[in-house]
């Protein structure tokens, strides 16, 4: 099943996603300039705010990191094993992940995308087979064993065994050196695009030096930066057959599943929040859960939305939602939806004509009612009594 979900949600003066010129980034659609937030900017933002706010224990995050040597020696020389041989076989381990480190480098120049339970099993490996592995760390050349035991081929099968951390399994994960341990991303992300006409602006600054005399005229430095303002359209899709399957167990994907929903529907980018303080909260939220090939509903907006009829932006972005969900029913059908519901704010429920039936009053309500059709193990687990769940409004 794919759980959807569509986001509306306007931001005050921001540049939360700059280009190569410091400028937001932008984009052409239906022939009108539209803001932009790409989604690798959406990711990373959706990743930390998992991470901090997830209920799941720390040890099942994923870090993308240069520095996962430090980690490694820690934990071998924590098992006795001295400081000068634990940095050779921990260079050794990570380089058959992929990672080149020259010299007494404690980085690499290759960034992994790896979890500390990987990392722990890794370095466990090399405890439990450390006196077949001490002789080979002397001399110019030190060398993993690679027979009896073979550890690149141990510690590759670990990484292809070990349950993924929640982050790996929802994102993906590429090794060019080793591919056994890629793991196909379970989520799919759309560049945000504004729903209406972009228009750029520009902010002149200047600084002053508070401590320059009476005769220092004028500002020290000078400069500006671009922003605009705009609703933005988001959408993103989760394969939860995928996320289970990444996972190794279904046990923990309900809840991963939640969080990831939770964080995209909160996350803001950090790109000069310092200077713009745009942090603003989606109005209307849209989940649809369906078997099959997920839907965008971005051509709603082919056609940019404005404030006219004495109806906002927002307003008219709504009415807009909802009649193309109309329309791509009555072409298509709903046979593939298995869950539909929104929420909105309350001056935008008016707009709602064909999904006014499948409202919902709050998010966290929403997104726990969506949780469940792809999950009824979570649902059984919850309320025991129930058999062949369905939506939490079906059970009451």
């Amino acid at each position: 099943m794919q759980l959807e979900l569509h986001i509306l949600q306007s931001f005050p003066p921001a540049n939360l996603n700059r280009d190569e010129n410091g400028m937001p980034k932008s984009t052409v659609f239906g022939g009108r300039p539209r803001a932009r937030i790409s989604s690798q900017c959406q990711k990373r933002a959706v990743r930390l705010f998992y991470q901090e706010n997830a209920a799941i224990a720390e040890a099942h995050f994923a870090q993308r990191s240069r520095s996962w040597m430090p980690e490694l020696k820690a934990l071998l020389t924590e098992s006795g094993i001295a400081e000068e041989k634990a940095v050779i076989a921990s260079k050794l381990a990570l380089q058959i992940l992929g990672a080149k480190i020259e010299g007494e480098a404690v980085e690499s120049k290759t960034i992994l995308f790896l979890g500390k339970t990987e990392i722990a099993a890794i370095a466990d490996i090399l405890i439990k087979n450390w006196s077949s592995i001490e002789s080979g760390l002397s001399g110019k050349e030190p060398k993993l064993p690679v027979k009896d035991p073979n550890i690149p081929k141990v510690i590759e099968k670990a990484l292809v065994d070990t349950g993924k951390p929640g982050d790996v399994a929802l994102f993906g994960r590429m090794m060019a050196s080793l591919p056994t341990v890629n793991v196909d991303a379970s989520v799919q992300m759309a560049h945000a695009i504004s729903v209406n006409t972009l228009q750029q602006e520009f902010d002149f600054f200047t600084a002053v030096d508070d401590l320059g005399g009476s005769d220092d005229q004028g500002a020290d430095h000078i400069g500006e930066t671009g922003y605009n303002s705009s609703t933005y359209y988001r959408f993103t899709t989760l394969d939860t057959e995928q996320l289970k399957q990444n996972l190794g167990a279904a046990e923990q994907a309900a809840t991963i599943a939640q969080a990831f929903a939770e964080a995209f529907v909160q996350a803001i980018p950090t790109g000069h929040q310092n200077g713009f303080a745009a942090h603003s909260l989606p109005a209307a939220v849209l989940a649809v859960v369906r078997q099959g090939q997920p839907v965008s509903l971005v051509d709603a907006f082919e056609n940019p939305a404005a404030p006219k009829g004495g109806k906002s932006l927002l307003e008219n972005a709504v009415d807009k939602l909802d009649e193309h969900w109309a329309e791509l029913s009555k072409m298509y059908g709903e046979k593939s939806v298995v869950f539909k519901g929104i929420v909105t704010r309350t001056q935008l429920e008016g707009e709602l004509t064909h999904l006014k039936d499948f409202k919902k009053l709050a998010v966290e309500e929403l997104l726990k009612d969506a949780i469940a059709p792809p999950f009824p193990e979570a649902i059984n687990h919850a309320y025991p009594n129930v058999t062949n769940a369905g939506t939490h409004d079906e059970l009451g």
